[in-house]
């Protein structure tokens, strides 16, 4: 008869997800997080920010998982649209770094305007 060995104690650490931590997925989208689908090359008009905050498995078996978020065109003026984007859209997209602003000054979604 064999000793039974000891069960290596489990441990379970937590980490509070943040944008600039190191250990984000590099796969796919963060919440809280902004990308960009430009280069420094292309004029504003021809990119694209997309802010990320929330993550979600789509309900149909195989589809993956979907970030729900925010998307707009770097145009001046341009408008926020809600999105939903997908793991084959992630590898198009950089993300932006937190102290970066947006090249129209505007970093984040707003309220819709009332009339």
């Amino acid at each position: 008869m064999t000793t039974p060995r000891p069960r290596p104690a489990t441990v379970t650490v937590r980490i509070k997800a943040t944008p600039d931590a190191d250990t984000a997925p590099a796969d796919f989208f963060v919440p809280g997080t902004h990308y960009g689908d430009g280069d420094g090359f292309k004029a504003h008009e021809q990119t694209h920010t997309f802010q990320c905050e929330h993550i979600a498995l789509h309900p149909r078996p195989g589809a993956g998982p979907r970030a729900f978020g925010f998307l707009r065109n770097n145009a001046p003026g341009a408008d926020w649209v809600s999105a939903a984007l997908s793991k084959h859209d992630f590898p198009k997209w950089t993300r932006i770094p937190t102290n970066h602003t947006e090249p129209n000054g505007d970093d984040t979604p707003t309220d819709p305007t009332t009339p």
